[in-house]
């Protein structure tokens, strides 16, 4: 009797296996156009500029190669143990962290604050205010490096004779040669390329909150503080988990300004898990070495995204 029901239930997944198997047939016959460039190619595409690339990589942080001879020797997991001891990866880590954090409380509090600001009423050139806050986010960050370099300059630079002018002679030192400061100047300077955004999303988000939500709150007495707390802070739930994922994303992905300004100098002091990748794959020609470093990154920057999606998702779920 058991072996009966379980003929009749393979028949049955069979028979709708078969089914599923037919209409995509017919659905592909109908609609062959839209598969091909609408399926087809994107993943196509995406296999060759993607997917092929990380598995590459992967297969490549398992072997040494120096990147011009044709032998590529396997090493098993003996790239990830040196990894871990490593102290300037670990040093890189940790600097990565602190990007991520002090980065979470410059240019996302202070966009969050600026938007607020700009929609108080208070502003009389609103888009002006915009266009300004914003331009940063247009320029590379290579174009701010080089910008920020020339004006931190000990000797020379516009910061340091700015603060001579003011009377702030005292505060006057190399921002980027003191290994105690330079990567928290990196990450100001970041901040302040990065502002915009945050800025922009948020004062999208401001402009989506009811009106007369916050007419309800001054007729309750409430002042300007409370009105935040209580009524657009909240309602801003959704746009800060996008802001602030796309932060703390971009932070781990920290390389161009490092690449810029320090060199990852003075002492490894700004070293990030970027700038180590570079490094170690086309300074030192460990090819393994650095596909190792890579596919850290890649973990943790997954790691963030599928927290990012998972929380986007269910933002929406409870909007809709």
């Amino acid at each position: 009797m058991k072996n009966s029901t379980q003929v009749i239930s393979r028949k049955n997944y069979f028979g709708h296996l078969k089914q599923t198997f037919q209409l995509l047939g017919r659905g592909f016959k109908q609609h062959t156009f839209i598969y091909i460039t609408g399926i087809i190619i994107p993943l196509l595409l995406y296999f060759i500029f993607i997917g092929y690339p990380i598995f590459e990589t992967i297969v490549l942080s398992f072997e040494e190669w120096n990147g011009l001879d044709m032998l590529r020797t396997p090493v098993g997991f003996e790239n990830y143990r040196e990894l871990v001891q490593d102290p300037i990866f670990s040093l890189s880590l940790i600097n990565n962290l602190k990007w991520a954090i002090f980065t979470l409380l410059f240019p996302v509090v202070l966009g969050l604050l600026l938007a607020v600001f700009l929609n108080s009423g208070n502003v009389y050139f609103p888009s002006s205010f915009r266009v300004i806050i914003f331009i940063p986010v247009t320029m590379s960050l290579v174009t701010v490096g080089v910008m920020w370099r020339f004006l931190l300059a000990p000797t020379f630079g516009g910061f340091n004779l700015t603060l001579q002018k003011i009377g702030l002679g005292s505060l006057v030192q190399d921002w980027l040669g003191n290994p105690d400061i330079v990567l928290y100047t990196l990450i100001v300077i970041f901040g302040w390329a990065y502002t915009g955004m945050a800025l922009m999303l948020f004062h999208a988000g401001i402009i989506e909150i009811p009106e007369e939500l916050f007419d309800a709150a001054k007729i309750e007495g409430a002042n300007g503080w409370q009105t935040f707390i209580n009524v657009t802070f909240p309602l801003l739930k959704p746009v800060s988990i996008v802001v602030v994922m796309l932060t703390i994303i971009n932070s781990i992905k920290a390389f161009d300004l490092v690449m810029v300004m320090t060199s990852g100098g003075p002492f490894n002091s700004t070293s990030v898990l970027g700038y180590f990748m570079y490094k170690a794959t086309f300074w030192d020609y460990r090819y393994g070495y650095g596909a190792a470093i890579s596919i850290v990154i890649l973990v943790f920057s997954s790691i963030f995204a599928a927290i990012y999606l998972k929380r986007v998702s269910g933002e929406a779920m409870y909007v809709s």
